[in-house]
């Protein structure tokens, strides 16, 4: 089987087996967000609901870092309105079109650990926050589960400097798979992805439902 028809395999399962409503959970959260969208490009226009909300969907994905979300909501405002110089940067980036080189990979670093430095250095929860919060085309969610498979530490280094640049080459050569056999052109061929697999979703969520399917779950095809 080649990597694209997995992946595609991976993402039905995944919808299919929602046995927690991680998935309603996550498009109801990204459709406030998308209405909510100059507020998220502008990011010291954010307030104190819009990162409650935040860090409500957090706990209900099992970020257990957050479970006082009052004394959280406030350190996490500021975090982010104090990093809006470096996580402006990063708008309008793709997983696939990122060049991830030197200064990119520093400035996500930084933000990696600015906001896992909240509550004792919490990797996953970050790379959470960093997706739905940040910018969902970019950033590539990750667990224990797939950190261990990968064979990688949890550091933001680590998230910057190796996972990301990994997760690039995978999506590239399902894209590039989709392309060579279904003769389509480089956008069509990202779009597939979400046709096969669940609408509205980026190409770096469909990358993390492979990874969680396959190396958080372990279900087999």
């Amino acid at each position: 089987m080649m990597l694209y028809q997995e992946i595609r395999q991976r993402c039905r399962m995944y919808h299919e087996r929602d046995e927690r409503g991680y998935d309603g959970t996550y498009a109801s959260y990204m459709l406030y967000r998308n209405k909510t969208q100059t507020k998220w490009d502008n990011l010291d226009s954010l307030d104190y609901e819009d990162i409650e909300r935040l860090v409500r969907f957090l706990k209900r994905w099992g970020c257990f870092m957050f479970e006082k979300i009052d004394n959280i909501t406030p350190l996490l405002l500021n975090n982010l309105i104090s990093e809006v110089p470096i996580l402006n940067t990063l708008q309008g980036k793709t997983l696939l079109d990122v060049n991830f080189d030197e200064d990119t990979e520093q400035t996500i670093k930084e933000c990696f650990n600015r906001i896992a430095r909240i509550k004792k250095y919490e990797s996953v929860a970050t790379s959470k926050a960093l997706h739905v919060a940040i910018n969902p085309h970019l950033f590539v969610m990750w667990d224990r589960h797939i950190q261990s498979a990968y064979r990688l530490g949890n550091t933001g280094k680590v998230y910057a400097h190796v996972f990301l640049p990994v997760m690039q080459i995978i999506a590239n050569q399902a894209v590039n798979e989709v392309m060579a056999e279904e003769g389509l052109s480089r956008a069509a061929a990202i779009r597939s992805f979400t046709d096969h697999c669940e609408k509205n979703n980026t190409l770096a969520k469909v990358i993390d439902e492979y990874n969680f399917t396959k190396y958080t779950k372990k279900w087999l095809l």
